[in-house]
C-alpha cells in the first residue's frame, strides 16, 4: 500500500507546483494590482478610424499622425478577410478629420507595426502586413506632401524573408533596412506551441535585422519580443518583452547593425507589466504604452465593455547611464482600453488601442514632460 501514498504525494507536489506557477503568472501579469488612475492633463477620444489603432507614428515636422488601422475583432470573431488601412490625421487640425492613405494598394493589406524613416532619399513608411495566405510582409510606402500639406502614400515594394515568421513591431533604419520583432515562433494562435510560449513565458522569440535584401537574427532568447525602436542618432535600440515586463537596451553599431546588450540594469530595465510598442519623441525620450493587467486584454477583445487598463511610461536617457522613468498616465480603461502605443508631440500625447476604433489625445500638463522638451 506504500506505493499508493507515494503516488498521492507525488500528485500533490505536482499540483502544488502547478498552482504556484499559475499564481506567480497571475501576479506578474498584474491581476492583483490596484489601478489608481492619474494623469496631469486632459484627455479625449478622437474617433472615426476603420479599425483598432494598434500602432501609430508621428512626423514631428508636420504633426501628421500615421495610424495602423485594422478591425481585429471582425477578423477574430467573424472569420472575415478584412482589409486594413493606414489612416492619418494632423495634431492641431483635428477638424480636418481622418484620411485613408491606402484606398487600393496593396490589395491584401492587414497592417500591424509601423515606422517612419526620414533620410536623404526622402520619407518612407514601413508597415508590417499579415497576409491572408499566412505569409508575412513588410510594405514600403514613399511619403509625399501635397501643395496643401496633406500627405499621400505611394506603394514602393513588398519585402519578406523566412526569418520573419510572426512580426509585431518594426523600426526602419534605412530606405530598405529595418529591425522587426517576432513575438512568437509561429503565427498559429491556436496550437500548443503558442500556449506554451505565452503562458510558459519561454524565451524563444527573436529580433530580425533586414538589410540589403538579407535577413539575420540580431537578438534571440527573448520572451515575447514586442515593441522596438531606435534613438535619433541610431546608436541605441530599445526592445520590450511583453510577458517579462522588461525594456531591453542595446548599443547598436551603425555600420553593421550589430547589437550589444548593455550590462546590468542599464541593459535590462523593469518597465512594468505588459510593455507594448515604443515611440521616440523629438527629444529622444522613450515612450512605452503597456497593459497593467495583461490578461484583461482577452475579455476586452471579446466584449468592448470589459475594460483593460492603460499605462504610459516615459524614459529619459542619460549620458551616464542613469536613465529615469516617469509613469505619465495610468487609467482604468474608460478612455483607452488595451493601450498599445503612445507618442508625444508638442505638449500632446496620442494613445493607440488594439481593438477600438479611436485614439486618445491628451494635452499634457505634467512639467516633468513638457518642461524637458521646451
Amino acid at each position: 500500500m506504500r506505493w499508493i501514498f507515494y503516488c498521492l504525494g507525488a500528485i500533490l507536489i505536482v499540483a502544488i507546483g502547478i498552482g504556484l506557477f499559475f499564481l506567480r503568472l497571475m501576479y506578474d501579469s498584474g491581476a492583483f494590482s490596484e489601478i489608481t488612475t492619474h494623469f496631469e492633463g486632459t484627455c479625449a477620444r478622437y474617433a472615426g478610424f476603420d479599425g483598432g489603432t494598434e500602432d501609430l507614428t508621428i512626423d514631428h515636422e508636420t504633426g501628421w499622425v500615421f495610424v495602423s488601422s485594422y478591425d481585429r475583432r471582425a477578423e477574430i470573431f467573424q472569420n472575415g478577410q478584412h482589409r486594413g488601412r493606414i489612416e492619418a490625421f494632423q495634431l492641431g487640425n483635428l477638424d480636418a478629420g481622418i484620411i485613408d492613405l491606402t484606398p487600393a494598394t496593396p490589395a491584401d493589406f492587414r497592417p500591424h507595426g509601423v515606422s517612419l524613416y526620414d533620410g536623404p532619399e526622402g520619407m518612407r513608411l514601413f508597415v508590417i502586413s499579415h497576409q491572408g495566405d499566412g505569409t508575412q510582409a513588410i510594405e514600403l510606402f514613399d511619403v509625399a506632401y501635397g501643395a496643401r500639406g496633406v500627405p499621400s502614400l505611394a506603394h514602393v515594394d513588398t519585402l519578406s524573408d523566412p526569418l520573419i515568421v510572426s512580426p509585431n513591431d518594426l523600426v526602419a533604419v534605412g530606405p530598405r533596412s529595418f529591425y522587426t520583432t517576432n513575438d512568437f515562433t509561429t503565427r498559429d494562435r491556436e496550437g500548443l506551441n503558442y500556449s506554451l510560449e505565452l503562458f510558459g513565458r519561454l524565451n524563444r522569440t527573436t529580433l530580425v535585422h533586414f538589410d540589403d535584401g538579407r535577413a539575420s537574427i540580431a537578438a534571440h532568447g527573448l520572451t515575447y519580443a514586442n515593441g522596438v525602436n531606435v534613438s535619433p542618432d541610431g546608436r541605441t535600440l530599445y526592445l520590450t518583452e511583453l510577458t517579462d515586463g522588461t525594456l531591453r537596451i542595446y548599443d547598436r553599431d551603425i555600420a553593421t547593425g550589430a547589437l550589444r546588450l548593455r550590462t546590468g540594469t542599464d541593459g535590462l530595465m523593469r518597465i512594468g507589466t505588459g510593455p507594448d510598442n515604443i515611440d521616440i519623441d523629438a527629444m529622444g525620450r522613450v515612450w512605452v504604452a503597456s497593459h497593467p493587467r495583461l490578461f484583461d486584454i482577452g475579455p476586452h477583445m471579446e466584449t468592448p465593455a470589459n475594460l483593460s487598463p492603460a499605462r504610459v511610461s516615459m524614459l529619459t536617457p542619460s549620458e551616464n547611464g542613469s536613465d529615469s522613468v516617469v509613469e505619465v498616465y495610468l487609467g482604468s480603461g474608460v478612455l483607452a482600453s488595451g493601450s498599445s502605443v503612445a507618442a508625444y508631440h508638442n505638449g500632446q500625447m496620442v494613445i493607440g488601442v488594439i481593438f477600438d476604433k479611436h485614439v486618445v489625445i491628451c494635452d499634457v500638463a505634467d512639467p516633468r514632460v513638457n518642461g524637458a522638451s521646451n
